[in-house]
């Protein structure tokens, strides 16, 4: 008998006023130097969910401002406005918008186009940046250089339903509707299940699914076809265990898994006749 179990955890939380790594926390510019993303933890630069905040501190031109974290819809800055201004990604890492520095005016981070190499972006998955931004009076500013990176994105969730706020705003508009006893499109998980996983909380088709596709015995074991749809904002762990009870489970060697935006297939051999899954759907840069 084949079973299939499937489990979502919530994220770690963090709350770092700056979440950029003390010792890689700096992005170069040729033509004005150094700019520092962390110059104290108060002040500096802070990932979000969604968007970007707080201050980066170049020497010879002074701080540059990347929005003050409260981005007019709630999650991404509109840039159409004087007081809703600063720099977004996309969820999986690829910035847009602009910062402001008053001595040198805007810098450009949504200049590239999808699929670009020097795209201005983060690796959600390690935190590193890469890439260019502009700015009209300095020129190109390397964020790729290996001196830059995030610990952690700061992923708030005011109404403690462990669904981030940002996401909540970016589907539902409000914090009230959606939390962990809720369903909106009624496909079996839950919103914040599909939170977990970075799903469509209104799309019924887009869900996570772990599938066994065919389980065979080779050699007194058995060999198993595991499929399950990913997404670039999420990493995934896959466990196994010969009984459901809690203490039992164990990691399956394959370590984290990143996402795509396609399904992944793993292969898994082991030994005897029957054993049960349990998939991990986390946000990078929050914890398993």
């Amino acid at each position: 008998m084949k079973t299939l179990f499937l489990l979502c955890c919530a994220p770690l939380l963090h709350a770092a006023p700056s979440t950029i790594d003390a010792t890689h926390a700096f992005a170069h510019a040729p033509n004005a130097g150094w700019i520092h993303f962390r110059p104290n933890a108060t002040d500096g630069v802070a990932v979000h969910l969604y968007h970007l905040s707080g201050k980066a501190y170049g020497a010879n031109f002074g701080w540059i401002d990347f929005g003050d974290g409260t981005p007019g819809a709630g999650h991404l800055y509109s840039n159409s406005t004087a007081s809703d201004c600063g720099v977004s990604h996309d969820g999986a890492g690829n910035l847009s918008g602009h910062a402001y520095a008053a001595n040198i005016g805007w810098i450009d981070f949504g200049w590239a186009t999808a699929g670009d190499a020097n795209r201005a972006r983060f690796d959600v998955q390690t935190g590193q940046f890469h890439g260019y931004a502009y700015s009209a009076n300095i020129g190109w500013i390397l964020l790729g250089s290996g001196h830059l990176q995030t610990t952690s994105m700061d992923i708030a969730d005011t109404d403690n339903d462990a669904i981030g706020d940002e996401w909540e705003l970016a589907w539902f508009g409000d914090l009230a509707t959606a939390d962990s006893a809720t369903d909106s499109d009624h496909d079996g998980s839950s919103d914040l299940a599909e939170y977990q996983a970075d799903t469509r909380p209104g799309d019924a088709a887009d869900s996570l699914k772990l599938e066994i596709l065919s389980a065979l015995p080779v050699s007194g074991s058995t060999q198993a076809s595991l499929r399950w749809p990913t997404k670039p904002t999420r990493h995934y762990f896959l466990e196994t265990s010969t009984t459901l009870e809690s203490a039992s489970w164990s990691a399956s060697g394959l370590g984290t898994l990143s996402g795509s935006g396609d399904f992944r297939h793993e292969m898994l051999v082991f030994p005897g006749p029957r054993r049960f899954f349990r998939l991990k759907s986390v946000l990078p840069l929050a914890g398993p």
